[in-house]
């Protein structure tokens, strides 16, 4: 791992117009906004030529270093991020190369230190294998790999393809690579919904029409088994998830008729699963990205959507009380893809977006207001 810590050290900086196209193409990664160990916020999005990176600084810092772009080779211009325990984010993506079947490969490479270059992009190889085809030809996998860091220092690297299933792949503590595994779930149409609880427990969700289907660890380091399903329509491509509890996580989806999000926890203790909780945000789109915070006094779960007007749109309700209901509130002007939510070094909710130029722009909640005020947006990048 060492030796890794240097392999890719970042290009000059890339145009803005090309991350920004990349965003509203659907290049952005769901929680893309991280903090690190060092109390150093990091933003990350991709272009065609590979990752790009901007970092604070200094803990709550205005100054950013960046854009800086890291290039991949064959890079297939969409990412996800997982952060373990120790504070590293790990990348998975896909590289078209000669040679691999189907055309193309998974590969994860890995931050270790706040503004240190990344780790060698490593091929996992392809889930699926060569001998199932479609017109003569590996079929690939559908949606983005996806990874699961779980408290034992193990990786899951997992992959979908519908009418096949779930299958993954874990790299354990001692960095050795096992065999890809298969989660059945053949109806799952994209890629699976993670989340880790604090406690180091792994489980994922993975959508098909009509419902999802859900597996996880009994303690980490375990195997995943499935654990049951849930009947509810979702719109394609926009599960996330966040722990609201003790080892309890809560997943959010969109509802096709109007777009609002709706939420549910698979694992609310027998006789108290609240069911399909709806959380307005009618008209936006994509995932939400979901932080905890206290406001007033109250342990709150904020979500931030792009909206209907492609701006960023924040909520906020007692966590696990979604009975309260939300009310969404416009916090910034147009932006491209994906909005995301962190909390700074100093606890305070901090939201990001690209602009339409491809610069990116940071807000601060207002450490001396009481509830969930935020100073202006600067652009840092």
């Amino acid at each position: 791992m060492e030796a890794d810590r240097d392999a890719a050290s970042a290009a000059p900086a890339v145009p803005g117009s090309e991350i920004a196209a990349a965003a509203d193409g659907g290049s952005a990664a769901r929680g893309w906004l991280r903090l690190g160990r060092d109390g150093r916020l990091t933003a990350y999005a991709s272009c065609a030529e590979g990752l790009v990176r901007w970092t604070e600084s200094a803990p709550g810092s205005d100054v950013w270093q960046g854009p800086e772009l890291f290039p991949v080779e064959g890079w297939a211009g969409r990412f996800t991020l997982a952060q373990d325990s120790g504070g590293f984010v790990w990348f998975a993506g896909t590289r078209h190369r000669d040679g691999a079947p189907g055309g193309s490969e998974l590969i994860v490479a890995a931050q270790y230190q706040t503004g240190r270059p990344l780790g060698e992009w490593r091929a996992v190889g392809n889930p699926f294998p060569e001998g199932e085809r479609e017109g003569g030809e590996p079929r690939p996998p559908q949606g983005d790999p996806v990874l699961l860091p779980d408290g034992t220092g193990s990786l899951h690297i997992l992959a979908t393809r519908f009418g096949t299933g779930v299958r993954g792949r874990t790299r354990h503590h001692d960095g050795k690579w096992g065999s890809w595994v298969d989660y059945q779930g053949k109806w799952a149409r994209e890629a699976v919904v993670p989340l880790v609880t604090a406690q180091g427990r792994a489980e994922f969700l993975a959508p098909f029409r009509g419902g999802a289907a859900y597996w996880g660890q009994d303690a980490p380091g375990t195997d995943f088994r499935w654990l049951g399903r849930v009947e509810a329509d979702a719109v394609e491509g926009t599960c996330s998830s966040h722990e609201t509890g003790s080892g309890t996580g809560t997943y959010f989806w969109r509802h096709p008729a109007d777009g609002g999000v709706i939420a549910y926890r698979p694992q609310a203790p027998a006789g108290r699963s609240p069911g399909l909780m709806p959380l307005g945000g009618a008209g936006g789109v994509g995932p939400v990205d979901v932080a905890r915070t206290r406001i007033n006094g109250y342990d709150c779960t904020v979500l931030l959507q792009r909206g209907a007007e492609g701006c960023p749109e924040i909520a906020a309700y007692p966590t696990e009380g979604e009975q309260y209901g939300t009310w969404w509130a416009p916090v910034g002007d147009r932006c491209a893809g994906l909005p995301a939510i962190s909390r700074d070094a100093r606890g305070s909710v901090t939201i990001a977006m690209i602009d339409t130029d491809g610069g990116l722009l940071v807000a601060r909640q207002d450490p001396t207001d009481p509830g969930l005020a935020f100073g202006p947006w600067r652009r840092v990048g």
